[in-house]
């Protein structure tokens, strides 16, 4: 596995910068406070909670705090730090910042309006010297289309979590809490290295399975019925994973209008991964999986978009009206029937597409039902 040392952010810089120059800015801020901002780390590789960017034409300056200050020296190397002492307003050290570089009233910052709230955003335009300009979603335009070793990252992590699914599979018996599964996936994905999980674990058993997002209770699970495991990790460098099986209770025969529903869904799975591939759009790899089981009589059932992308956060940013797919594209295919009364079927893998179409990243097993 790479790590994020070895990761090129000053191609990731000098791409950021030529899109600068196609909206003819001068400058741009970036700012993440506790953490809400993984724009922050995909461009420059500091990964503190506090901190802002600005990425000028020709350089590039990291305002952080004493906190940070060690870690910004180790994780932000082609960076100029400047240091928010104790008690100074922010404001005004992103001005004494932008004079450093020679940027003042006649020049046009971008900054991430979609991620600044109303009253900070009117005051930075209030207060900040040079000419605020608002856009949405500009680092994400690069987010969308991972690297190689960001690929590789990605992967790393869906095989450690395919891992603990095997664990866990063969423990599941009946009297079972959610609860207590979800801890066993949880615990192992620590054991495989993940530094967190990348949302919260669902194990949805029994009637319970039949609501896509259901929260993880304290109910017992019993022989014969389905269990939705839906969970995945962050892990070193700072990728996810976002895995989905679904299995059966050992002890009886499962419902047997639930095992065509389990491979409905499979079939409709392996029939939206053949036809993933650089070109296609959105809205035509939804409609693989979706006219497929709409065929099978169950198309009401399936409640939910086909996928989305996975990265930095386990729902990246990804433009699906704009952008049709290019390789380097993550992007989870998880079909799911949903039959109030009677139970659900979820099967998600994550989905790198490549120059030739797409393979899976996900190498977890699926049940033989046959």
């Amino acid at each position: 596995m790479i790590n994020a040392f070895q990761i090129d952010f000053m191609t990731r810089i000098d791409k950021f910068q030529q899109l600068l120059k196609s909206h003819n800015l001068d400058a741009f801020l970036i700012r993440t406070f506790e953490g809400n901002n993984n724009n922050v780390y995909y461009l420059s590789g500091f990964s503190g909670t506090t901190g802002v960017l600005l990425i000028a034409k020709d350089a590039n300056y990291l305002i952080t705090d004493a906190r940070y200050w060690s870690r910004a020296q180790l994780e932000a190397p082609n960076f100029t730090l400047v240091k928010l002492e104790r008690g100074q307003n922010l404001i005004d050290v992103i001005n004494r910042t932008l004079e450093l570089n020679g940027l003042n009233l006649n020049n046009l910052i971008g900054f991430e309006s979609h991620l600044l709230s109303y009253e900070l955003a009117n005051q930075w335009l209030a207060k900040i010297k040079a000419k605020l300009i608002p856009i949405s979603n500009l680092v994400e335009q690069l987010r969308q289309f991972k690297s190689t070793e960001e690929a590789e990252l990605i992967e790393y992590a869906c095989n450690k979590t395919c891992k603990v699914f095997e664990e866990v599979a063969k423990i599941i018996v009946a009297g079972m809490t959610e609860e207590q599964i979800a801890f066993e996936l949880d615990t192992r994905l620590r054991k495989y290295g993940a530094i967190s999980n990348s949302f919260p674990s669902i194990v949805a058993s029994g009637p319970n399975s039949a609501i896509p997002h259901h929260k993880t209770s304290s109910r017992k699970v019993k022989a014969g019925e389905p269990v939705i495991l839906d969970f995945g990790g962050l892990f070193p460098g700072g990728y996810c994973s976002d895995l989905t099986r679904t299995i059966f209770v050992p002890g009886l025969e499962p419902n047997p209008q639930m095992v065509e529903i389990y491979q409905i869904v499979l079939a409709a799975n392996h029939k939206a991964a053949m036809a993933l591939k650089p070109g296609l759009k959105w809205v035509e790899y939804d409609k693989v999986a979706r006219d497929y089981i709409e065929s099978r009589g169950f198309g009401q059932y399936f409640t939910h978009g086909l996928g989305h992308s996975v990265g930095l956060l386990v729902h990246d940013p990804y433009d699906y009206e704009q952008f049709p797919f290019e390789p380097g594209a993550v992007i989870t295919n998880e079909p799911g029937i949903y039959v109030e009364g009677l139970g659900g079927v979820r099967i998600e893998d994550d989905m790198l597409v490549t120059q030739e179409g797409s393979i899976s990243l996900t190498k977890a097993p699926y049940l033989d039902l046959k």
